[in-house]
């Protein structure tokens, strides 16, 4: 079970959903076992998706052996509470009460043949560490796939002492889908994603020699289980970028919705050598940039009350000595809104 936590302040969630070619299977990095330091088995997968023509977002799971797991039935009235029941880890697939479906992720990488004879995702839920297992089994690069999951936000430093931001992409839904082609008229891109956010400010951005892009900044605290991060989002269109510096202030909460999106920055570079003419030829400057593009905001989402300034530096610092006390101790739409997304299921790949 998770630890108690240190401050009450809600999470504020963000969920994402790709569709497109699977790609890095064929890599090393694609799954490996190992085990904890309490000698727990441990499974982990990262694979990319191609959502446009040379696009390539990551995403990742990571899943312990853990001594129980859970399985929930639902309310069967409104109003009532579903019920939940605690399980040996051991008896995690053989376990049968009806009505009760275990909670895990929903992943369907492989066919098989239903019952009417058509061919189908073999639909299953499982554990973070069973999914890793089946996904590393049957999914191949080159398959078309959905995906849908949540934003996971946490921060580390650099070998140069510096604090980075991590944002990853953590799948709660896998499933094959109808053949994704770049190239036919009907494709329609998805990379999308929706987020809560604190919002501290917005300005114009500037590039590495101080010149405006036409972008805006915007800058933003993400409230996790564990922590509070910063991060920074993209508005590239200007009518938003003034409708969030007219009524949001800073330390409202409001729900964005946008795209995901990764750039690779290239020069031009000619290879001339005694060989005869140049050959001109495209050299990357640097890893490919991933951003968090808004393109819409939920006006009826905007709280000015619950993550107020005081609360959130009051969180701060109960994390921050907690944290000090670990390290002591040696512990390891038409109007001015924009569009709202709801990131529904893909219509090709629902999941009952």
């Amino acid at each position: 079970m998770a630890k108690p936590r240190i401050f009450d302040l809600p999470e504020t969630k963000g969920a994402f959903q790709l569709k497109g070619i699977v790609t890095g299977t064929e890599k090393d990095g694609f799954y490996k076992e190992m085990k904890t330091q309490t000698h727990k088995d441990m499974r982990m997968i990262n694979f990319g998706i191609e959502y446009a023509p040379g696009k390539t977002l990551y995403v990742n799971m990571l899943g312990l052996e853990q001594e129980n797991v859970y399985f929930s039935k639902k309310a069967e009235k409104k109003g009532e509470k579903s019920d939940t029941v605690k399980i040996p880890w051991a008896d995690r697939f053989s376990y049968k009460r009806e009505g009760y479906r275990l909670i895990g992720k929903n992943i369907g990488v492989k066919k098989k043949i239903d019952s009417d004879g058509k061919t189908v995702n073999d639909k299953k839920i499982m554990t973070e560490f069973d999914a890793c297992k089946e996904v590393k089994e049957n999914l191949k690069d080159g398959a078309s796939v959905f995906v849908k999951g949540r934003l996971d936000y946490s921060s580390f430093e650099d070998d140069n002492g510096n604090k980075k931001v991590s944002v990853k992409l953590i799948p709660d839904q896998i499933s094959l889908c109808g053949n994704v082609n770049f190239d036919d008229d009907k494709f329609k891109q998805q990379n999308d994603f929706n987020q809560v956010i604190v919002f501290t400010g917005i300005e114009k951005e500037k590039d590495d020699n101080d010149k405006e892009t036409g972008r805006f900044a915007v800058s933003a605290k993400i409230v996790t289980y564990k922590t509070i991060e910063d991060a920074e989002f993209i508005i590239v269109n200007p009518k938003l970028a003034g409708t969030f510096r007219k009524k949001i202030k800073p330390y409202d909460a409001v729900k964005v919705n946008g795209q995901i999106i990764t750039s690779v920055s290239t020069e031009t570079v000619e290879d001339d050598d005694e060989w005869g003419e140049p050959d001109a030829m495209e050299k990357v400057k640097e890893p490919s940039k991933r951003e968090f593009i808004i393109t819409g905001a939920d006006k009826e989402s905007i709280d000015r009350e619950l993550y107020a300034m005081e609360k959130i530096e009051k969180a701060i610092s109960k994390i921050a000595k907690s944290q000090k006390a670990g390290s002591d101790f040696g512990e390891g739409s038409d109007d001015d809104w924009g569009n709202i997304s709801d990131m529904g299921n893909d219509d090709d790949v629902p999941w009952s």
